[in-house]
């Protein structure tokens, strides 16, 4: 059995229509906070409660240190969400979406392997960080997607882009793409005519997003 990208990509969309999410960067915390049934802690938060401390809640946590969720079966909470909250700004957003991603794909009690149910949230956090939709309304601009546009617009940074070359270009309905892009279509108005100014300074390379605009249609 293989990730299912199409089912991570498609959910991705249909969050950031769901929120009426309309400018950049996405902030998915709140969206998290919004689902019923999820606790959030940052990592110092969970300290304070459980009188554990931090240090030994990150070796707890082992290599996974910037995000994690537990599911419970019973109960009010059904989901406790703990997260690295003295990472960057931009890897905090990544580990909370991509944890955002494990619970909206429905993946407690999955019976596919951990390989795939983390390959699908980090696809889901993808999708819902860098929009394939507000990429596209870049290069129909005639702009070249640099790293530092891709920046500006989005938020992401080269290390987001590194894991998206890992993934396929996948489809989606093209409905669910054209609602994303007409959502941002204000804000992207705004940046794709402060683009140029940008051009003139940027001195990054073209980002290299592998296949994952593969396949795209509106």
């Amino acid at each position: 059995m293989t990730p299912n990208y199409e089912l991570a990509a498609t959910a991705a969309m249909r969050a950031l229509i769901a929120n009426n999410i309309t400018t950049a960067p996405v902030m998915p915390l709140p969206i998290l906070k919004r689902i019923p049934g999820v606790l959030v802690l940052t990592f110092e938060e969970m300290s304070r409660d459980t009188g554990i401390e931090r240090q030994e809640i990150l070796k707890r946590f082992g290599d996974n240190q910037d995000a994690a969720t537990f599911y419970r079966d019973t109960g009010k909470i059904r989901y406790i969400v703990a997260y690295n909250q003295s990472l960057s700004i931009y890897l905090a957003q990544r580990a909370v979406a991509r944890e955002l991603g494990h619970i909206v794909l429905g993946h407690d009690g999955e019976t596919r392997t951990t390989e795939n149910r983390m390959a699908e949230a980090y696809c889901f956090a993808h999708h819902l960080l860098c929009p394939r939709p507000v990429i596209k309304a870049i290069q129909d601009a005639g702009i070249t997607v640099t790293y530092e546009v891709l920046g500006s617009v989005t938020g992401c940074y080269e290390r987001c882009v590194a894991g998206i070359r890992t993934e396929p270009g996948v489809h989606v309905d093209p409905e669910l793409n054209r609602k994303v892009r007409e959502q941002f279509s204000d804000y992207l108005k705004n940046m794709i005519d402060f683009q140029p100014v940008l051009a003139r300074s940027d001195q990054s390379a073209p980002a290299d997003f592998g296949h994952y605009m593969d396949n795209y249609e509106e």
